[in-house]
Parts: C-alpha cells; structure tokens; sequence
C-alpha cells in the first residue's frame, strides 16, 4: 500500500472562511497570508517527502481560499524544487474546461522538471468550478473524454500532427520538451461514474476515486477491473488511487472526539454550494451523510442522497482512530476495493492547526510504515502491529 499527500495549500486566515457564498470575494485575500501560505504548503510538502511518502500530490480548483491552486502545474513546478523523493502527482487538470495542448505542454514541462517523476490525472470538475470558465455542464464528459485522448496523443506522437475533433481543433501539435517517461507518465482518470471508470479502462488508464464510503468504492474498481479483463489487461494496485480525509489520535476516544468536529466550521466547503453555484443543484453540506449511489452532481446524481458538496459523499471521514485502528480500517479497505494509493488530506476546518500537525505526524510515524505491507502475506489484519517491524 502506498500513500500520497494532498497538498491542498489552503489560505492561512479564517476571514474567508467565514464568508458565505462562492465565489469567494478577491477583496479578502491578504497578499501577506497568501505568500505566507504557499510557502507553508510548500513546507508541508517537503515534510512529507522527508516522512515517506510516495506521492506528494495536488489538484485544480476554483474562486475558493481552502484550495488556492487555479492551476496546478503552476504549484506542481514549485514543489519539483522541494521535493526531492517523492513522484510529483497532478491530481489534476480540469481537462474539460482548458486547453489540452497547452496542458500536454505543461505535464511535459514538469516531467522535465521532476526528473521524470510525474504522474498526472483528468478531472472534469463539479458545477461550479464549470460557471468558473463559463463551460456547458452538458458538454463536460464528452470534452474531457476527447481532451485526455488528445492529451496522451500529444505527450506521445514523434511527429507534428493535426486534430479535428469534436471540441478541439488544432491544425499543427508538436509538443516540446518531451516526456522523459516512455511512452508517457503514469496516466490517470477520475472515475466517480460506472461510465468514467469503463472510459478509464478502455484507454489503459488508472483509476482514481474521491471520497465515496468504501461499499461504493467496491463497486467501481469492480466494474474497472472487469473492464480492464474485457480488454486484455489487468491493473496494478498502484493504478487505483483513493481521495480521502484521515484523523489520527493517541487513542481512538480522542480520535472520536476530533471527529466529531472535523468539518465542524465548513464553510470552505459550503461556499461551493452557495451563490451562483446553488444553480448549478449542488447541494448543502451535511458532513454526517454519505452518497447513496454512482455518479457525481455533474450527473445530476446524489444531490438529494447525500446533502454533501461535491455528490460522492465528500466531508465524510473514512479513516479515523488510534495508529493501530487507522491501519486496521485501511487494511479492510484494501481488502474490499482493491486500492493501492491513498492520497489523504489531515486538515478539517473544525481542527486546529496543531491537531492537523499531530495526525500528520502519527500517520507519517506509525502509520505509513506499517501499511506497507498491506496486500502483502506478511500482513496481519487481525494484528496489524506485526506489521511494524
């Protein structure tokens, strides 16, 4: 089992976040705590590669202070002069909404720059994040399916070529500097929909998941693997990657109490389901309900089932306890969903910076190095402290 950190470099003042509504106004951006907090996220970065982990992760969001990263290759390039280990995960692009050339160019910019330790996903996006470049909602699967296919063709082919294209049209690509990873860095697709994980199979791509309660979770990397078996190939643990939020404590009373208050002020998360984005049909935040179905609010899906932003159960809290606990339930996981990589965030917004640090530093110390073993004979879910040495 694997972990990467998602670097979420999210703005160090709580004024913001108590501002309801997205987008959120400019006008509440400090230019002090904004340079303040790209050089701690880049800290926190450069912690986690010196803790072990294998990925140190990023992705692309909009108009909000909780994840300042418009464009992720723009951050992704400053943490390939910090960390110096870690692969370097773009997790990723909003591919439906940009210019997929420009975005091939960028992923081999920063193959180059990482010493070709890049990894990168597709995303399509959540409604909101669609107002923010003015891109039709119905459109979006189609354009980020022919975006990706676009994108590896670019990171791929020795000659200069055109497209023509149902969203994009270029008459001339010849993209520069290469990749140094042949044929290309491990590619991903974000697959929170029956016919996002089928797409991810059919173009040999890894599969990443966000956030769904782990039954869920089950049934899409279930459906991919027999996708991939249809095709003539099977994945890799390593090509299943799930998003999600972990707590740990001393001990699981005081890990249960932290819970309890997780996303306590969640009001970054709300904003995305406020305003201008409350037309899109997203819905309100309640953190203590999870999704009850495939599909993600761009599909009109889960908005009534689970109240929670994003449609897929986000603001849930899948791994939460002691040191010994927290490896116990990551272990069953594995088991039932087949995950290699969890990509895991530490921050709520009801949790003091110093109780994100101390889960940070439990899971880095007593956590990551014990679940290496999972999927392994070594392993022992009914003792997972065997596991340590």
């Amino acid at each position: 089992m694997k972990a990467s950190f998602f670097c979420t470099n999210s703005y160090l003042s709580p004024e913001p976040f108590q501002r309801p509504g997205w987008p959120t106004p400019p006008h509440l951006s400090k230019p002090d705590v904004s340079a303040r907090s790209a050089e701690s996220a880049l800290k926190q970065a450069e912690l986690a590669d010196e803790a072990g982990f294998d990925w140190i992760a990023c992705s692309e969001h909009h108009y909000m202070p909780g994840l300042q990263t418009a464009n992720p290759n723009i951050f992704a390039a400053a943490l390939t002069r910090v960390v110096k280990r870690a692969r370097i995960a773009v997790l990723g692009p909003l591919v439906s909404m940009t210019n997929p050339v420009r975005t091939a160019e960028e992923l081999a910019m920063l193959d180059q720059l990482s010493g070709g330790r890049l990894i990168a996903l597709f995303l399509r996006g959540t409604p909101n994040e669609f107002l923010a470049y003015g891109v039709n909602p119905q459109e979006t699967r189609a354009r980020t399916q022919e975006a990706s296919e676009l994108i590896v063709r670019a990171l791929t082919e020795p000659e200069p070529f055109g497209w023509e294209g149902r969203y994009f049209r270029f008459r001339t690509i010849a993209v520069w500097p290469r990749v140094i990873q042949r044929p290309h860095p491990p590619l991903f697709y974000s697959g929170n929909s029956i016919e996002s994980a089928t797409f991810a199979a059919e173009n040999h791509f890894g599969l990443g998941v966000s956030y769904y309660p782990p039954h869920l979770v089950a049934q899409l990397t279930g459906h991919y693997r027999n996708e991939c078996a249809k095709r003539g190939w099977n994945p890799v643990p390593d090509q299943l990657i799930f998003r999600t939020f972990v707590g740990v404590a001393e001990t699981d009373k005081e890990a249960n109490a932290m819970k309890g208050r997780f996303f306590g002020l969640g009001a970054v998360i709300a904003a995305t389901s406020q305003g201008r984005a409350a037309a899109m049909g997203m819905p309100k935040l309640d953190a203590g309900l999870a999704a009850k179905e495939l599909g993600t609010d761009a599909d009109g899906k889960n908005s009534a089932a689970d109240k929670g932003q994003a449609g897929f159960g986000f603001g849930g809290l899948q791994f939460c306890g002691s040191p010994d606990t927290v490896v116990k339930q990551i272990a069953e996981f594995h088991e039932l969903t087949g995950v290699g990589v969890l990509d895991v965030s530490f921050g709520g917004a009801g949790l003091t910076p110093e109780e994100s640090q101390r889960s940070f530093y439990l899971f880095s110390r007593e956590v990551l190095p014990r679940i290496r073993s999972i999927g392994t004979e070594s392993f022992s879910a009914s003792n997972p402290s065997a596991a340590a040495g």
